[in-house]
């Protein structure tokens, strides 16, 4: 099965926070996972928007274990398909999310995010959902 992982559950293991997350990162297999180019800019922005150098070495070290796919041909006409789709119905999701749920669908992956209520949104994405819990500490 390919899988690739949204910013958002990026963000949660690089912080090492909460734990489950990493552990449930941890119990996955590594075969067919990888990342969008799209969520590999997006942590790169955050550690810079930081400006904590060790951090944005450890982003750089994270990402260097990934299969980190270029955007596409595929990719854009499945992002336009999806923008012109979602605006017809006025449900539109943010830009970044878009791009990243239409690499998704261009590589058949499943979109593992703890940002499910956008990514259910958009039709023919296969989402798998980690939840956070009420009393679970993302500070």
């Amino acid at each position: 099965m390919n899988r690739t992982l949204d910013t958002n559950i990026c963000s949660y293991i690089l912080r090492k926070r909460p734990p489950f997350m990493v552990e449930r990162f941890s119990s996955l297999s590594r075969d067919g996972l990888w990342l969008s180019v799209v969520v590999a800019a997006e942590l790169r922005y955050g550690a810079a928007k930081l400006g904590q150098p060790r951090f944005q070495s450890a982003v750089e070290a994270w990402l260097a274990g990934f299969d980190v796919r270029d955007w596409t041909s595929d990719a854009s006409h499945e992002y336009a398909r999806l923008r012109a789709s979602l605006e017809k119905v006025g449900k539109p999701i943010g830009s970044m999310d878009m791009m990243i749920a239409a690499h998704a669908l261009a590589q058949d992956s499943v979109l593992i995010t703890n940002n499910a209520r956008e990514f259910h949104r958009v039709p023919g994405l296969a989402v798998e959902e980690w939840v956070l819990g009420a009393d679970t500490d993302v500070g």
